[in-house]
């Protein structure tokens, strides 16, 4: 099986070297490493040169996270696709450990690992190699994704994800789409489609780096991102979906829209708030989602000392 690694890069001359760094001490070698520079204006361009041969580089125009990483797909000759952010790294077992799994779970359409967070600009201290025996594997069915990825999505990260190369042509040319931080979500929610979902919940074979200032700090950008995916996904789900997935789904987006609609309340636009909670009083397929969605509704009326403390727009 041809292990390829995928990397977007942009504006990463800080971090990329590292991220590098942990795919090229890789114990099962990948087979080629692709990185697309996309429209970066700092020193990146300097640094993956600094990689070449056991790299290639290619570069675009700015054109977002989900252009770069259609462009690699489609120049990628691996049968197996590790994706990874320019700023996250790998356990030095991470593709021998994953490319065991999907061996396991051959049906997968999908292979996450864990990951710990850390933050700070340099390397993370892989103090302690994982063995056989702390590996856990979870499999999820399609129902049991949706609704896992519903109530912990931060457990799937695209930096500790490998998708057979098959999977990803039977999406087409396109299979990220929007922008960040939505690509991700999207991408995630169009996995139930192709199968059962592997998970190595133990031990962590990933870092992932957090930055002050990212989108991801910013939980108005990443609430509004998610609920354009689920409005992108919704006729997806309508036509192609099982009725178990399809009310799955629909109790997901409820949940998001509850969530934007919080944010928006906290910083004063009461408006669309109170559209997003209108939104998924429509969409609640259960008594308790519905129930959730009215509550918070007519919190909204009440005065504004009367109102609960709604959450900050940046993560602390």
């Amino acid at each position: 099986m041809r292990i390829s690694v995928l990397i977007p890069a942009y504006n990463s001359a800080s971090t990329i070297g590292a991220t590098l760094d942990s795919v090229l001490c890789q114990t099962a070698p990948a087979d080629e490493i692709l990185v697309m520079d996309d429209g970066s204006i700092d020193d990146t361009p300097m640094v993956l040169k600094r990689y070449e041969p056991k790299i290639r580089v290619f570069s675009q125009p700015n054109s977002g996270l989900s252009s770069a990483r259609n462009a690699l797909i489609a120049r990628a000759q691996g049968d197996f696709i590790a994706f990874l952010d320019s700023d996250d790294l790998w356990h030095p077992k991470y593709l021998e450990m994953q490319a065991e799994l999907y061996k396991r779970c051959p049906r997968a359409a999908a292979v996450f690992a864990a990951h710990t967070n850390f933050s700070g600009a340099g390397s993370y201290d892989w103090s302690r190699g994982p063995s056989d025996s702390q590996v856990r594997i979870e499999i999820f069915e399609p129902l049991g994704f949706l609704r896992r990825f519903r109530r912990a999505p931060g457990h799937f990260i695209m930096s500790f994800c490998c998708v057979p190369k098959k999977i990803l042509e039977g999406m087409g040319s396109e299979p990220f789409k929007l922008k960040a931080p939505a690509e991700d979500v999207y991408f995630c929610n169009v996995l139930p489609f192709w199968g059962p979902i592997a998970f190595a919940s133990e031990p962590f074979l990933g870092a992932y780096r957090v930055r002050e200032g990212s989108l991801a700090s910013n939980r108005l950008k990443c609430a509004e991102g998610e609920v354009r995916a689920f409005q992108l996904l919704r006729q997806h789900y309508r036509n192609d979906a099982d009725a178990r997935l399809g009310k799955e789904f629909e109790k997901a987006f409820a949940s998001k829209r509850r969530a934007l609609a919080r944010i928006l309340q906290g910083v004063g636009r009461t408006s669309e708030a109170r559209a997003q909670l209108r939104d998924s009083l429509v969409q609640s397929v259960d008594p308790l989602s519905l129930a959730k969605s009215f509550a918070l509704l007519s919190l909204t009326y009440f005065p504004r000392l009367l109102q609960p403390k709604w959450p900050p727009v940046d993560r602390q």
